[in-house]
């Protein structure tokens, strides 16, 4: 089998950090009767989390590139409502915010949020350039 190249690494080790950053969220979802505000807040995070994740590896089987950005845009908007639900799990203090706070996840879904930011902004940025050198042809 041939060797994946430099960025289909990249591609593949973000896939596992949004995968793995889903699987925490899961595993950390408390396991006994839970207050109402926590039972809300949790099971947005369990949804967004896996959200996140799953548009991330969806956007790699992007149609277009503006089928890519769509589904990377549904992703970052995804991370950071798991961030939003962190910080509420956090603040408030809901179940297992210790576990949360232990764990880092707030940190690692604004991290994400980053990179997901960035891949949308520099894909953005191709596309118009690629654009702008299209129009140049054709008035050439």
């Amino acid at each position: 089998m041939k060797e994946p190249s430099p960025a289909r690494k990249r591609t593949l080790a973000l896939h596992s950090r949004a995968i793995r950053f889903s699987t925490d969220v899961n595993r950390l979802y408390p396991k006994h009767e839970m207050s109402y505000p926590s039972e809300v807040v949790w099971k947005q995070l369990v949804r967004c989390a896996d959200s996140a994740s799953g548009n991330l590896i969806e956007a790699g089987n992007g149609s277009s590139d503006a089928d890519f950005l769509n589904k990377m845009r549904l992703a970052l908007r995804e991370a950071k409502e798991s961030k939003a639900c962190l910080t509420k799990t956090v603040q408030t203090p809901l179940e297992n915010a210790p576990l949360v706070a232990r764990h880092n996840l707030e940190d690692e879904a604004d991290q994400l949020c980053a990179i997901f930011s960035k891949i949308i902004t520099n894909m953005s940025m191709r596309i118009a350039e690629e654009e702008q050198a299209r129009r140049r042809k054709k008035t050439v």
